[in-house]
């Protein structure tokens, strides 16, 4: 069985103009791994390269990926080294595009940011995290009048 989860937007079903950026932020605290997805649509054919796709993290509440300490495995580059921990992937120009990041919060810090951004084209985008492991179980479900995250879990 899986264990149960806190899922926490970072960015919603945006659509980003050409060259533009979008930036998430999700608090963890109280939890010891994370699954972050990044979803997007389809790149136009012409131009499908990722200009960033990179997670930072900080103590305090990030207001921008720069403001935070960049985590060098979740890094995007066009080659590894040792400030990128993998090469940026290109959008496919025919099926949708998810990318995840698997991350052990043990030892990190407590806000993680992600920042993406394709080059030059208008794509769809959105961002999850999902929060396990959580070290008080009232941390994993967010009532209806919560202000973020899961609205229901329903168990079969």
């Amino acid at each position: 069985m899986r264990p149960e989860c806190k899922t926490i937007p970072m960015f919603e079903g945006l659509t980003m103009t050409s060259a533009g950026t979008v930036f998430g932020v999700v608090d963890t605290k109280g939890f010891d791994f994370c699954i972050i997805d990044v979803c997007a649509g389809t790149g136009e054919a012409a131009s499908t390269a990722i200009t960033e796709l990179n997670m930072s993290e900080s103590d305090t509440l990030l207001t921008a990926v720069s403001d935070g300490t960049a985590v060098t495995a979740f890094v995007g580059a066009a080659a590894i080294s040792t400030s990128a921990g993998f090469v940026l992937p290109a959008l496919s120009s025919t099926t949708q595009n998810s990318f995840q990041m698997n991350v052990d919060l043990r030892g990190r810090k407590r806000y993680l940011a992600i920042k993406f951004a394709p080059t030059k084209q208008t794509v769809g985008v959105r961002s999850a995290a999902h929060l396990f492991n959580a070290n008080d179980a009232a941390d994993i479900c967010t009532v209806a009048t919560g202000t973020a995250g899961l609205r229901l879990i329903a168990r079969g």
